[in-house]
Protein backbone atom coordinates (compact mmCIF):
# COMPACT_ATOMS: atom_id res chain seq x y z
CA UNK A 1 0.00 0.00 0.00
CA UNK A 2 2.86 2.59 0.99
CA UNK A 3 4.08 1.56 -2.30
CA UNK A 4 1.28 2.82 -4.33
CA UNK A 5 1.04 6.06 -2.30
CA UNK A 6 4.56 7.00 -3.49
CA UNK A 7 3.87 6.42 -7.08
CA UNK A 8 1.21 8.69 -7.19
CA UNK A 9 3.18 11.45 -5.11
CA UNK A 10 6.01 10.50 -8.03
CA UNK A 11 3.53 10.64 -10.77
CA UNK A 12 1.83 14.36 -9.56
CA UNK A 13 5.77 16.02 -9.09
CA UNK A 14 6.86 14.60 -12.76
CA UNK A 15 3.20 16.22 -14.09
CA UNK A 16 3.71 19.15 -12.43
CA UNK A 17 7.30 19.58 -13.16
CA UNK A 18 6.33 18.83 -17.19
CA UNK A 19 3.04 21.52 -16.76
CA UNK A 20 6.21 23.71 -15.18
CA UNK A 21 8.82 23.17 -18.36
CA UNK A 22 6.32 23.42 -20.95
CA UNK A 23 5.14 26.96 -19.32
CA UNK A 24 8.51 28.12 -19.25
CA UNK A 25 9.39 26.86 -22.86
CA UNK A 26 6.89 28.98 -24.23
CA UNK A 27 7.43 32.13 -22.33
CA UNK A 28 11.11 31.65 -22.86
CA UNK A 29 10.00 31.56 -26.95
CA UNK A 30 7.68 34.64 -26.66
CA UNK A 31 10.68 36.74 -25.21
CA UNK A 32 12.49 35.38 -27.63
CA UNK A 33 10.47 36.20 -30.74
CA UNK A 34 10.22 39.93 -29.07
CA UNK A 35 14.06 39.82 -28.63
CA UNK A 36 14.47 38.62 -32.67
CA UNK A 37 12.41 41.49 -33.57
CA UNK A 38 13.95 44.26 -31.35
CA UNK A 39 17.55 43.06 -33.02
CA UNK A 40 15.74 42.95 -36.55
CA UNK A 41 14.43 46.83 -35.96
CA UNK A 42 17.82 47.80 -34.38
CA UNK A 43 19.46 46.41 -37.99
CA UNK A 44 17.38 48.23 -39.86
CA UNK A 45 17.81 51.38 -37.81
CA UNK A 46 21.99 50.70 -38.49
CA UNK A 47 21.71 50.07 -41.95
CA UNK A 48 19.92 53.32 -42.33
CA UNK A 49 22.37 55.01 -40.29
CA UNK A 50 25.44 53.79 -42.25
CA UNK A 51 23.79 54.89 -45.28
CA UNK A 52 23.08 58.39 -43.95
CA UNK A 53 26.69 58.15 -42.91
CA UNK A 54 28.11 57.60 -46.12
CA UNK A 55 25.69 60.46 -48.04
CA UNK A 56 27.07 62.79 -45.71
CA UNK A 57 30.74 61.73 -46.42
CA UNK A 58 30.63 61.95 -50.03
CA UNK A 59 29.10 65.46 -49.59
CA UNK A 60 31.32 65.88 -46.82
CA UNK A 61 34.53 65.28 -50.11
CA UNK A 62 32.14 67.45 -52.51
CA UNK A 63 31.99 70.30 -50.75
CA UNK A 64 35.84 70.88 -51.77
CA UNK A 65 34.78 70.43 -55.52
CA UNK A 66 35.07 73.85 -57.47
CA UNK A 67 31.83 72.54 -59.07
CA UNK A 68 29.66 72.27 -56.13
CA UNK A 69 31.21 75.82 -54.71
CA UNK A 70 29.72 77.17 -58.10
CA UNK A 71 26.30 75.38 -57.50
CA UNK A 72 26.02 76.62 -54.15
CA UNK A 73 27.27 80.02 -54.88
CA UNK A 74 24.39 80.22 -57.55
CA UNK A 75 21.56 78.51 -55.88
CA UNK A 76 22.09 80.29 -52.08
CA UNK A 77 23.78 83.11 -52.83
CA UNK A 78 22.38 84.12 -56.30
CA UNK A 79 26.31 84.78 -57.75
CA UNK A 80 26.84 84.47 -61.27
CA UNK A 81 30.25 83.77 -62.86
CA UNK A 82 31.67 87.18 -64.77
CA UNK A 83 31.02 85.41 -67.97
CA UNK A 84 27.58 84.35 -67.75
CA UNK A 85 25.22 86.80 -69.13
CA UNK A 86 21.20 86.74 -67.48
CA UNK A 87 18.00 87.96 -69.26
CA UNK A 88 15.09 88.64 -66.98
CA UNK A 89 11.70 88.43 -68.67
CA UNK A 90 9.21 90.53 -66.85
CA UNK A 91 6.38 90.21 -69.39
CA UNK A 92 4.70 86.86 -66.96
CA UNK A 93 5.30 88.62 -63.58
Amino acid sequence: MKKKETGVFVRIAIFAFAVFAVITIVQLQLQFNAYKAQRDELREEVNGLIDEKEHLENEKASVSDKDHVIEVAKDKLNLRLPEEIIFYNDIYD
